[in-house]
């Protein structure tokens, strides 16, 4: 892994327009190109039933099925909690003893990500919890969003024990600090390829779908109306940015690709400018995923996780 250039023109209080750093090019699977047509041709039609199915879609998990090693994986577990997390009950797997690392992963994503990293943690004296968060994994619900993500966080608080520390992926990030805003209050946090704006979500997911820019506003439009409901009146395009998210005052490691073909290195470097209190890492060319799996990644973690020093 090697440092970044701490020196860089962007302001944590105002967000700073795209520049030609551009993240790794992606390819668009062809799924999402016919998808894309196919909804560009139903909104010439009705542009509002495509926009609201548009919206559907974009609270929809996509799950794979669970494997025999993903389930050999949560039967490794030490011990198993059922969790109370509103309307759903979550299966909580704990490996170790010591003070509690939570386990984050992203949107469509699972807990079993996390399986490197749970032995050298709790060689390291730590106890670890992972989960796959409402609506994904093995649970029935095929829809969730941000707000389960950190409901469970909450619970994990309430109902097991303090967190001292998360690692989160993805959109994991998001909703940890998404938590910290509400009481959630963990000693230290790692952000692993955090994507922490939802615009910038939102417009990678139009552009991959190419959408015409007529239905990508009503689409969008939608999505808030949907969202702001969640929140009860909180503009969502206001709240979840990188300005109002990033948690200064928590001692924090951020991890980062400069490969990544889900995030922008523009977000990567204001989470930093942001994050003061954070040590910033970038790899190479694992992406947004590989690093979730990569020793020295692992490593740098662990050994944040147990410096007294943070």
């Amino acid at each position: 892994m090697t440092q970044p250039n701490q020196a860089n023109s962007l302001n944590c209080d105002t967000p700073q327009p795209s520049n030609k750093q551009k993240r790794h090019q992606r390819v668009v699977p062809l799924r999402y190109q016919a998808a894309g047509l196919a909804f560009n041709l139903a909104g010439l039609v009705s542009q509002a039933w495509a926009a609201n199915t548009l919206a559907k879609l974009w609270f929809r998990v996509f799950k794979r099925k669970v494997s025999p090693n993903t389930q050999a994986f949560w039967q490794s577990a030490e011990q198993t909690i059922t969790l109370k997390v509103n309307q759903h009950k979550l299966p909580l797997h704990l490996w170790g003893k010591g003070p509690l690392v939570v386990c984050l992963h992203g949107w469509s994503g699972s807990g079993v990500q996390f399986r490197h990293f749970v032995q050298p943690l709790v060689d390291a004296g730590y106890q670890v919890a992972t989960f796959d968060a409402p609506g994904h994994g093995s649970h029935q619900d095929s829809h969730s969003h941000l707000l389960e993500f950190s409901d469970s966080l909450m619970a994990i608080q309430q109902q097991v024990a303090k967190v001292h520390c998360v690692l989160a992926h993805s959109f994991g990030a998001m909703a940890t600090t998404t938590a910290q805003l509400r009481g959630f209050a963990p000693t230290k946090l790692v952000m692993l390829a955090p994507h922490l704006d939802v615009e910038e979500m939102f417009s990678t997911y139009a552009n991959l779908l190419n959408l015409r820019q007529k239905l990508k506003a009503t689409f969008k439009e939608q999505v808030g109306q949907k969202m702001q409901k969640l929140l009860a009146g909180d503009d969502p395009w206001q709240l979840f940015s990188v300005e109002r998210l990033t948690p200064q005052a928590t001692p924090g490691l951020l991890i980062s690709d400069s490969q990544d073909q889900e995030v922008s290195q523009q977000q990567f470097k204001q989470i930093q400018q942001c994050w003061p209190n954070a040590k910033h890492q970038q790899t190479e060319g694992l992406g947004h995923f590989r690093l979730l799996k990569d020793p020295q990644v692992i490593a740098e973690t662990v050994s944040f996780v147990g410096n007294q020093s943070h």
